[in-house]
């Protein structure tokens, strides 16, 4: 336990020093240095470039070392870099023995942030497995895109939306729009909580294929101009969709989008593949979950200041996101989603 210890404990390091430049300081994390124990326990060549104390590094030990460090980083090592390499090393390695002499090695805090990284990056292991999937091949991409015309379609719209968080009311204003189509730019802009839409009567000026979440684009490139759709839900909500204006376009050849296509689906492989595995997991473990204790809990937390940070967007750090996010190279990355660039601002 204690190798794995101090190896991580350097990793932690090393890897808040950044590993683009060659040491140049005696700090702790200036170097990807091991520790005494691990140094002594690493094969010898019979050659030693340090000593210190009753330790040693071999130059073996310090082969290995100098090979983790990037490509980059040992180009640009001249003589002097890699004495500083070295002197930083065997600092390393004094200021752990004397970091153990003082009991820090048992200190609860570093305890728990190395258990973190070491949930951590099993878990990104586990999770970059799920990546290999199959290739995506060119009868895939060109199904896809025979499939799918209006997709790479050049084809624009200009269109006005209302967006409110609750269905019902979304319901009693679709109702008066269709009523009198004339008043959707009032409606929109007295109820539209898309406030940057809203002040210009809920306008989103033109736009073409893959600008919108596909809920909503679906839903306004299947209407005419002057045509009002049903209410469309989206992750930001309740949606009326208004066509004031299109401008028909052509299909994009296939060579164009043949490489986004194959992003696309190969994104979409990952994102199934990851939601399956996850769901999968906790069937197997018959996972349950009381949000009633989850709210008492924050119920009794104390209030966060004011100026506080804002909570990660991926959830608790260290924790496998959710499928379809991309989170520091821990999952799959999707297909990225095309947004409304106006809603919720």
């Amino acid at each position: 336990m204690e190798r794995a210890f101090a190896a991580l404990v350097l990793l932690v390091a090393a890897l808040a020093a950044g590993c683009e430049r060659a040491p140049s300081s005696p700090s702790p994390g200036a170097s990807v240095a091991a520790t005494p124990k691990q140094a002594s326990a690493g094969a010898a060549s019979g050659k030693v470039a340090a000593r210190y104390g009753s330790e040693t590094l071999t130059a073996d030990e310090l082969a290995e070392e100098l090979k983790r460090l990037p490509d980059r980083s040992r180009r640009m090592m001249n003589a002097e870099a890699r004495a500083r390499f070295v002197d930083n090393y065997v600092v390393n390695a004094l200021l752990y023995e004397e970091g153990e002499r003082r009991g820090f090695a048992q200190d609860p805090e570093i305890v728990r942030q190395v258990d973190d990284l070491r949930r951590r990056l099993v878990v990104q292991k586990v999770v970059r497995d799920l990546q290999n999937v199959p290739p995506v091949t060119d009868e895939e991409i060109k199904a896809y895109y025979d499939a799918n015309p209006d997709k790479f379609s050049t084809t624009t719209i200009r269109a006005r939306h209302i967006l409110v968080k609750d269905e019902a009311k979304a319901k009693d204003l679709l109702a008066q729009v269709k009523a009198d189509p004339s008043k959707f730019a009032d409606v929109a802009q007295a109820n539209s909580v898309d406030a940057a839409s809203a002040r210009k009567g809920g306008d989103l000026g033109f736009f073409g294929h893959g600008r919108m979440v596909p809920e909503f684009e679906t839903a306004a490139f299947a209407l005419q101009a002057g045509e009002i759709s049903d209410v469309v839900k989206t992750p930001y909500g309740y949606h009326i969709i208004k066509v004031e204006e299109v401008r028909a376009g052509t299909q994009k050849p296939f060579e164009q989008v043949k490489e986004q296509i194959r992003a696309t689906l190969r994104g979409q492989a990952l994102q199934t593949r990851t939601r399956d595995y996850y769901d999968d997991l906790k069937k197997r473990a018959n996972v349950t979950v009381d949000e009633t204790v989850i709210e008492e809990v924050a119920t009794q937390l104390p209030a966060p200041p004011e100026d506080a940070e804002p909570a990660p967007a991926h959830g608790h750090a260290g924790l496998a996101p959710r499928p379809g996010t991309a989170s520091a190279g821990e999952a799959p990355a999707p297909p990225p989603q095309p947004v409304n660039p106006h809603a919720g601002h």
